[in-house]
């Protein structure tokens, strides 16, 4: 019997985009190339990132910890040297490995791990050039000046006044097309596709991509500013422009559907690159791996935006996977999952084995392992002083120092109108969750589990 391949590796990624932007589960959406994909692919309807914000998120997905394991607990904390990304793990088994587009690591001197490196930290023509250098050469080689491709207007967002191919989204997805056409190598691949979109600012009105969608069918959000009164009080202290009270109702709705834009932008790229992968005839033995690093309120609780909230429209995250299997017929899961497991995924299916100190739920298990699935018990999530526990359907989030928290019943209220933290009839469930926040971060200290003593009773 022919041994098989080991498979190639696509990671495509995107930045702040919402659980809830396919048409898979929201009707308002158009994604059909996306859509397509997730037909063939495993769909986790419940999968969170560990931080709601770029650089502590990616770097728990490249070390598969969280970020305060990793020593990146915030945007202003860059990954340790001594670390290792599973990209070098990859490396180390035979890879090939490299990266288009985003990556955050900042100020960090880590060896990332790719041998081939066309990375742009930044989101728009108005980013900062040292961030950007392979985007503005690639203006300046088409004479086209930046300055004249974004007008603001809208909620921390404006609109597209060029050619959508001078589109930063567009150009990402166009050197990840060429690369597998041309630049692929004769051994196992590693590739990330990292689109910067949709990310603000939101900048895709005025495109045929927002013309798709009727203004007055965008839909308002179910919860509002004043939804807040019951939230701790730094919900309510972001900068003025984020709040949707601040502007009209037409601003917040063109600000969405340039939103909304521009993942129909990053949609139609990603159908392009799905169909250069089945052309050159390696669709059915690439892993393809889609996630985003965080969500955006885009709306809900009057704000727009992202920032150092532990909320469920932040911390849900699309996270899809194609496994390397022909005619793989796809399907929801429902278990709560992390994107810190894409490390463990991306080595399990190369032939590797986890470290010790990583976390590891590989999605592998889906399809290899279908009958013994190995799932979390509950889910841990952090965001500077804040932790949550998920469990059974009810979130807990403690803030460090503070004699308030919130507490939701996901279960009757998936949108977290409803804070429960000072409802008594929930204290029992309360001190479970608590129970379980001070475990995990027993787990989290160095040597938590050394023996006492060579002849101590086990504990």
């Amino acid at each position: 019997m022919k041994k098989q391949e080991r498979p190639n590796i696509l990671f495509i990624m995107t930045d702040e985009q919402r659980y809830d932007t396919f048409t898979h589960v929201n009707p308002h959406i158009k994604t059909p190339h996306m859509d397509k994909l997730i037909k063939d692919s495993v769909f986790f309807q419940n999968a969170y990132c560990s931080n709601p914000s770029c650089i502590p998120s990616r770097a728990a997905i490249v070390t598969g910890k969280h970020p305060t394991e990793c020593k990146t607990p915030t945007y202003i904390t860059y990954l340790p040297a001594y670390e290792k990304t599973f990209m070098s793990r990859l490396q180390a088994l035979g890879y090939y490995t490299a990266v288009v587009g985003k990556q955050h690591f900042a100020e960090s001197s880590i060896e990332k791990g790719y041998d081939e490196a066309m990375i742009m930290d930044g989101h728009s023509p108005m980013g900062h050039k040292e961030e950007l250098t392979l985007y503005y050469d690639y203006l300046a080689q088409h004479n086209v000046d930046k300055d004249t491709l974004y007008e603001g207007g809208l909620m921390i967002g404006g609109s597209w006044k060029g050619d959508i191919k001078y589109h930063i989204d567009s150009f990402v997805g166009d050197l990840g097309q060429d690369w597998l056409k041309h630049k692929r190598p004769d051994k196992p691949w590693f590739l990330t596709i990292s689109f910067p979109g949709p990310h603000q600012p939101y900048d895709c009105e005025g495109t045929a991509f927002a013309e798709q969608y009727d203004l007055d069918a965008i839909p308002m959000p179910e919860t509002c500013y004043e939804d807040l009164d019951c939230k701790p009080p730094h919900f309510k202290q972001m900068k003025e422009k984020a709040y949707v009270k601040n502007h009209s109702e037409e601003v917040f709705k063109k600000t969405k559907r340039s939103y909304y834009a521009n993942v129909s932008l990053i949609d139609q790229k990603v159908g392009e690159i799905i169909e250069t992968l089945k052309e050159n005839g390696l669709y059915d033995n690439t892993l393809i791996i889609y996630t985003s690093d965080h969500g955006d309120f885009m709306g809900d609780f009057g704000i727009v935006s992202k920032a150092q909230y532990l909320s469920e429209c932040l911390m849900r995250v699309p996270l899809f996977v194609k496994p390397p299997i022909k005619d793989f017929e796809g399907f929801d899961v429902d278990d709560y999952v992390l994107n810190i497991d894409i490390a463990a995924t991306c080595l399990e299916a190369a032939g590797g084995e986890v470290d010790k100190g990583m976390s590891n739920y590989a999605y592998t298990d889906y399809w290899q392992n279908k009958d013994e699935v190995k799932t979390r018990d509950y889910l841990y999530l952090e965001a500077s002083g804040m932790k949550a526990c998920i469990k059974d359907g009810y979130k807990l989030v403690h803030y460090l120092d503070k004699p308030y928290g919130e507490f939701y019943d996901l279960n009757h209220d998936p949108i977290e109108k409803f804070n429960l933290w000072e409802e008594e009839a929930y204290n029992g469930q309360k001190l479970i969750h608590n129970r379980l926040l001070i475990d995990h971060l027993v787990k989290m200290t160095p040597l938590w589990d050394m023996k006492w003593n060579h002849q101590a009773p086990a504990i």
